[in-house]
């Protein structure tokens, strides 16, 4: 059997290093191997190997990264990491709960976590070492309302819980809004501040910023990071002092008890859940906030959460609170591609824009770059900038592949008990209150459609009406085709309503690549990779020498590249599944109440489909145009 390389950390110590063994070995071997390679550089490590206890260092479907963030997890020994499991000694490292036969490891990623023998008690920092702050001398900023980029400095995040590197933040509206809504409604009105919102919505980020500009001779400020799996770190704003440590609950009451005769006191608790962890940090920040009494100087406070919603929280508390929400919405396109007009801006971010090519090297604009990109990213602003596209396709495959069933996909949203999903964004309903939580990419929607049912698609959608965001109707449109097609067959119609084709249920296979064609059934293909302005899917049947192309759009109009359809049709032709086509359709799938409206907006690659019987300026006309049911009245 092949062997892998390993990446193993130890707990305490806060050491990396690789180990290379077979997949076909019980993990029992990766004990031994792991103190055979340590034993004789640490003497931690002259253990019986049967002692060590070794945990897959696999959450959600990632692998924990070796980044900055690393040493100072391990530093902490294991606590309460639940969510990695221990890895039994009687198991086989291929084991499909474990590597698996053909594991994906990528590359700066930790696979195993090892624990020594006491090696949580002796990492656990004492109650002293919590409470030495380390201080260093900082300046504040300044806030002009209507700047377009805010600048946070590496050392204005470090030890904060925020990725430690320098940020050119993008002021969109709901930047200035987070801003105003802490300044009106948390400091000078003293309401309880909550701010929600979906992962990657920047919400953490712009409280760091605002809290950078506070009047540091008025306000002192206390931010507490918080995490289920990580030590909680604490930022204190204080004067021209920045200090930084981290705690625990114990330490909680002594952090948030240092009122000052000179200075107000904003607490941001950046980072919280509805989890049990949080409760009593949640109950002991709601006292200190409501227990003022004697005490001269303001006191403020504001959760910047990790979720879309609260979930059930008592009125009472509401009440005497005066508590206040803010949402803050996931991107759109037209606020990314504002974002990356600045030059520096845009050559920060640019190796991230890395989503395969669909158009030639000299046509990839940065804005194609974006919006190639926003197929997998949406609306999570750290996808779009801060993940490759490979790490954020892997991210929200995992996440689909971790569902349990298609109802819990259709009906829980952000609402369900695992509340940070990465699946869903969050958009303001244009006519009406309240919010819509569609999923969050249209990579993400197409993923859930080849693995979920119709009816659950259908129940999904019937929640997310009117969403200011008008590509996530595409995005539903092309996963009611999906699941349609998986699940008992797909209706056309025309403007009339009136059935004209029937598609039956077929199995679809994701991927760029030309796949096994088998003459006794059709084949449906879903390509991985983004394809503004060519096709959907493909139909090809290797026995009666037929390909079909698919585009599905809710919209009026769209582009047609008959130079993809070319390229594609030109893949097969050199591939080892190669045939002659003898039968060659290109159908755009629109609903039904457009069809009788619907064009062409733009239209290149004129000629290419001669061979294939398609005259030179004729294309268009040979395109078919039929029609879905609408969104949300899909029968059967």
């Amino acid at each position: 059997m092949a062997e892998v390389e390993l990446e193993c950390a130890v707990y305490g110590e806060g050491t990396v290093f690789p180990v290379t063994i077979a997949l076909d070995v019980k993990v029992s071997a990766l004990q031994e191997a792991i103190v055979n390679e340590k034993k004789d550089v640490n003497e931690r490590f002259k253990v019986d190997p049967a002692k060590l206890t070794l945990y897959l260092a696999l959450k959600d479907g990632a692998w924990l990264k070796s980044d900055p963030t690393l040493k100072p997890f391990l530093k902490q020994g294991r606590q309460d990491d639940s969510d990695y499991a221990e890895m039994r000694s009687s198991w086989k490292l291929n084991k499909k709960e474990l590597f698996g036969a053909n594991p994906s490891l990528g590359e700066k990623n930790i696979h195993v976590l090892v624990e020594l023998p006491e090696a949580q008690q002796s990492a656990v920092p004492t109650k002293k070492q919590r409470l030495e702050w380390r201080s260093t001398r900082w300046g504040s900023h300044a806030y002009d309302p209507n700047s377009q980029y805010f600048l946070l400095e590496k050392e204005d995040v470090d030890e904060s819980g925020l990725p430690p590197v320098r940020m050119m933040l993008y002021c969109r509206p709901s930047f200035h809004r987070q801003f105003e809504f802490l300044r009106d409604e948390v400091l000078n009105k003293g309401h309880l501040g909550w701010i929600l919102g979906p992962p990657g919505t920047g919400k953490s980020t712009t409280a760091m910023a605002f809290a950078s500009t506070l009047n540091r001779s008025e306000w002192m400020v206390t931010w507490i990071h918080v995490g289920k799996f990580m030590g909680w770190q604490c930022v204190r704003l204080i004067g021209d002092e920045r200090k930084t440590r981290i705690l625990d609950i114990s330490d909680v009451d002594d952090v948030l008890m240092v009122d000052d005769d000179k200075k107000h006191h904003l607490v941001l608790v950046d980072g919280w859940t509805a989890a049990d962890e949080f409760i009593k940090l949640t109950r002991k920040c709601v006292r200190w906030f409501l227990h003022s009494n004697g005490v001269k100087q303001r006191r403020r406070l504001a959760f910047v959460c990790s979720v879309a919603a609260r979930g059930k929280f008592q009125e009472d508390m509401d009440i005497l609170t005066r508590a206040r929400e803010f949402r803050v919405w996931s991107w759109t396109l037209d606020e990314y591609l504002n974002a990356i007009k600045d030059d520096d801006v845009f050559e920060s971010v640019t190796q991230r824009l890395d989503s395969p090519a669909v158009l030639p090297d000299e046509e990839m604009t940065r804005e194609a770059m974006v919006e190639s990109k926003y197929y997998y990213a949406g609306g999570s602003c750290r996808y779009m900038f801060h993940f490759h596209t490979a790490t954020v396709a892997t991210k929200l495959s995992d996440a689909v592949d971790s569902l349990n069933a298609a109802a819990t996909v259709a009906t829980s949203g952000q609402h369900s008990s695992s509340s940070i999903n990465r699946l869903f964004g969050m958009f303001k309903r244009p006519h009406d209150v309240g919010a819509v939580s569609p999923v969050i990419s249209q990579y993400a929607a197409t993923l859930i459609a080849v693995r979920c049912g119709p009816e659950a698609i259908k129940k999904f959608m019937s929640t997310h009406r009117d969403s200011s965001n008008p590509a996530l109707n595409g995005w539903m449109l092309e996963m009611v085709f999906f699941a349609s097609l998986r699940n008992g067959g797909l209706a056309l119609v025309d403007a009339a309503g009136n059935t004209v084709d029937m598609w039956g249920e077929s199995v679809i296979v994701v991927g760029d690549g030309i796949p096994a064609l088998y003459s006794a059934h059709p084949v449906w293909i879903k390509p991985e990779k983004w394809n503004q302005g060519g096709y959907d899917a493909i139909m090809v049947c290797k026995r009666t020498q037929h390909v079909r192309f698919v585009q599905v759009t809710s919209a009026h109009k769209h582009s047609f590249r008959i130079d993809h359809f070319y390229g594609w049709l030109k893949m097969l032709s050199e591939s080892p599944q190669s045939f002659e086509v003898k039968t060659m359709e290109i159908i755009f799938v629109v609903e039904q109440d457009k069809l009788s409206t619907f064009n062409f907006s733009t239209v290149t690659g004129n000629g290419l489909l001669v061979p294939f019987g398609w005259p030179k300026g004729k294309e268009t006309d040979l395109v078919r145009l039929v029609g879905i049911r609408g969104l949300y009245n899909l029968s059967h």
